[in-house]
């Protein structure tokens, strides 16, 4: 049988399901080779047929400024509400919301403590000592003596430099300047005078002849030093240390024997205490090197004024271990500025 060959009945089917499957993705698809363009004929321009012309836009009025603007249009429920009212004056702030939190405190004494300075060591609680640079002080003195006067003991022996001297007590007034260096270091210039009565010194002889060696009167003692002080800071309450170098001038009272006041100096110029044997071999006041050191607490009642107590121990500078030849005891006053 001649003609075209024919294809099975089953190949059919399956020619026209795969024609419709589509494309495999990532598979490139046979392409066919494009058709050559063939230039045709140019197709005339349509006609522009003339149509019916637009209406011109109607021209509104100017607005004018003084008539209120037109209220928008609305839709909605409220389309037909009336409007509503303004919002009364400073109901509505004009600065946004602050937080509480980042507003300034208040300023003392509403219930904002004032600030203070940090405390150091020593100062273990911030007083007015601790702001107050100059001191002056004065202060009521009782003052007793221990020193081997001559003809005064009790076996009114002039023997110099007896042991056991007697202690001859009297009164007086100190003063005290304290500038402050640092912290807790002061430096102290004081002064004390004080009084002390003593009686007549009687000697009898062999013979029962009694005989005046040491006439009655006063011991005066006139003391000056300067030094550091220590203060340690603790509020109301200043303790303060002190030590020092200074001098103590002693008066007796007219003399009537070898070696004392205004009478002529013992063999080898020993003359009395506080005396020395000057021109003429006669006994002369002098002043005696002392060193002193001691204490006192003193208490502030007010911001410029503090009341305490002291005591100063004295000793001679050629014989520092013989101590003490010269003890204070005063009630002190201080005015603080």
């Amino acid at each position: 049988m001649s003609g075209p060959p024919q294809l099975p009945r089953l190949a059919w089917p399956c020619l026209v399901v795969v024609l419709a499957l589509p494309p495999v993705s990532g598979l490139a698809a046979p392409t066919s080779p494009a058709a050559p363009t063939l230039p045709g004929p140019a197709s005339p321009p349509a006609p522009t047929l003339p149509g019916p012309a637009s209406p011109p836009a109607p021209t509104l009025p100017d607005a004018d400024p003084s008539e209120p603007a037109a209220a928008p249009m609305r839709t909605g429920p409220r389309a037909h509400a009336p409007p509503r009212p303004p919002a009364p004056a400073g109901e509505i702030p004009s600065a946004p919301p602050q937080d509480p939190n980042d507003a300034p405190f208040m300023r003392p004494p509403n219930n904002q403590p004032a600030p203070t300075r940090l405390r150091t060591s020593p100062d273990l609680r911030r007083g007015y000592s601790s702001v107050r640079r100059v001191a002056v002080t004065l202060a009521p003195i009782f003052a007793s003596f221990r020193l081997p006067f001559l003809c005064r003991d009790s076996g009114g022996s002039c023997r110099p430099g007896y042991d056991k001297p007697d202690r001859r007590h009297g009164a007086g007034v100190g003063a005290e300047l304290d500038v402050q260096i640092i912290r807790w270091l002061w430096l102290r210039a004081q002064g004390s005078y004080s009084i002390h009565p003593v009686g007549a010194t009687y000697y009898t002889d062999e013979d029962m002849k009694t005989t005046v060696v040491a006439a009655a009167g006063k011991i005066s003692a006139l003391g000056f030093g300067a030094g550091p002080v220590v203060a340690i800071d603790l509020g109301r309450f200043l303790p303060l240390i002190e030590g020092g170098i200074g001098g103590l001038r002693v008066a007796t009272p007219p003399g009537v024997s070898k070696g004392q006041m205004g009478e002529a100096c013992q063999d080898g110029g020993v003359c009395d205490v506080g005396l020395r044997c000057g021109a003429g071999n006669t006994c002369q006041q002098s002043v005696i090197p002392e060193l002193y050191f001691g204490g006192a607490i003193d208490v502030l009642v007010r911001k410029h004024i503090s009341l305490g107590a002291q005591f100063r121990y004295t000793a001679l500078l050629s014989a520092p271990g013989k101590f003490p030849v010269y003890l204070i005891g005063a009630l002190r006053l201080g005015i603080r500025f």
